[in-house]
């Protein structure tokens, strides 16, 4: 019986207790009205808190003397229902996937190639990247296709075609001239299969690293242009690298070696930059400043940095590689970090800077094979964003 039970185990009693409290009593079975299973018939569930109703709203003295008399029956049911949600609560979490950072794997050589009909491929992981010549090809020589035929197109005339890589991955290619492109995590490049006699055109949109091979007709430097977000590059001959993911607050340019002029659309003007400079744009302003170009190229090489950026913008790098969603309780911290990591690593390798700080994090199963990364900031300072 209900009283065999709660005689059973000193909490057993405590609840019981707490349950058929006079003051509690009638909240509690309006919450069990509230909670449910949505399928019982509406007049059903209204009939009973009718009668609960109708019972409680008495004179306090014949109140009481009433309630008492149906007290048991209407704890029991709260006891059964109060089990049912706990079991409920234990096997939904029981049934969840326990995942940790030491789970979540870096990204690789993924990307998609898109061609002038709209077709889309899927490209090899197990290659590094393309070249783009009479036909395209990967890296080794082999040719690219999509089920048992050949899908690349045709040279005798220049078509439009993108490569993309997605978040979690990264890809190489050599354009027809020559040059050579390192696409960065969630880019997008936009380029001809064979460029024009005057002048060379690509787009991008993210992250990518220029090898630029200096090309002449008649005598003259074919110049080569990258248009990305809220710029045009002006190139001749030379090494640089442009990070302009559409999500990011900057634009930046930097160069390794040669020169290049940077013109601001918005604002019309052009800023020339030299070797171990970075030009940043931010809205309608540019400015250009001296870099460790190490550092910001060292994602081409297999890195994260952490050197000079904000906690915010690593972890925004760190999504873009591990397929993230990053979330903060207690504000963004605002802790500087120097060093680097190897991106591929383990997220929880990578992670390991966050020792040396007041800075907990744990993760979560997300949607559509993301992972949810919470950052816990125990400082609870928050960071500009930048």
């Amino acid at each position: 019986t209900l009283q065999e039970w709660a005689k059973a185990k000193p909490e057993n009693q405590r609840l019981m207790d707490y349950i058929v409290r006079d003051d509690l009593l009638v909240s509690d079975l309006q919450l069990y009205w509230e909670l449910w299973n949505e399928t019982e018939a509406a007049d059903r569930k209204q009939r009973i808190f009718n009668s609960v109703h109708q019972k409680t709203a008495l004179p306090k003295r014949a109140g009481l003397l009433r309630l008492r008399r149906w007290m048991p029956y209407a704890a029991a049911l709260l006891l059964a229902f109060m089990v049912g949600l706990l079991l409920t609560h234990q096997l939904k979490h029981a049934a969840e996937p326990i995942i940790t950072a030491q789970d979540i794997m870096p990204g690789g050589n993924r990307a998609t190639l898109t061609l002038a009909d709209g077709r889309t491929i899927d490209l090899n992981a197990d290659q590094s990247g393309i070249i783009v010549g009479n036909d395209i090809t990967y890296m080794d020589g082999s040719t690219i296709t999509n089920g048992n035929s050949s899908d690349a197109p045709p040279a005798a005339a220049s078509q439009t075609l993108i490569l993309k890589t997605p978040i979690g991955g990264n890809y190489r290619i050599v354009l027809s001239d020559g040059t050579q492109v390192w696409l960065n995590a969630n880019s997008t490049l936009t380029y001809p299969s064979q460029f024009a006699a005057e002048e060379r055109i690509v787009h991008l949109e993210g992250e990518a690293y220029f090898h630029v091979e200096s090309r002449h007709t008649r005598g003259k430097s074919i110049p080569f242009k990258v248009i990305s977000n809220g710029q045009t590059i002006n190139v001749l001959g030379t090494e640089f690298n442009i990070s302009a993911y559409a999500g990011e607050p900057q634009t930046k340019t930097t160069l390794v070696n040669g020169a290049i002029e940077v013109i601001n659309l918005a604002s019309n003007s052009t800023n020339r930059i030299v070797p171990g400079q970075q030009a940043v744009l931010q809205g309608a302003q540019m400015k250009v400043n001296e870099v460790d170009v190490s550092k910001a190229i060292a994602w081409k090489n297999g890195r994260f940095s952490f050197d000079g950026k904000s906690f915010e913008q690593i972890m925004r790098e760190m999504a873009r590689w591990y397929n993230l969603t990053i979330e903060y309780e207690g504000g963004i911290p605002t802790d500087q970090f120097i060093g680097d990591a190897y991106k591929t690593d383990k997220l929880a390798t990578v992670l390991r800077f966050l020792e040396s700080s007041d800075i907990q994090y744990r993760v979560k199963q997300g949607h559509n094979g993301t992972h949810r990364l919470i950052i816990h900031n125990k400082g609870r300072k928050e960071a500009t964003t930048n």
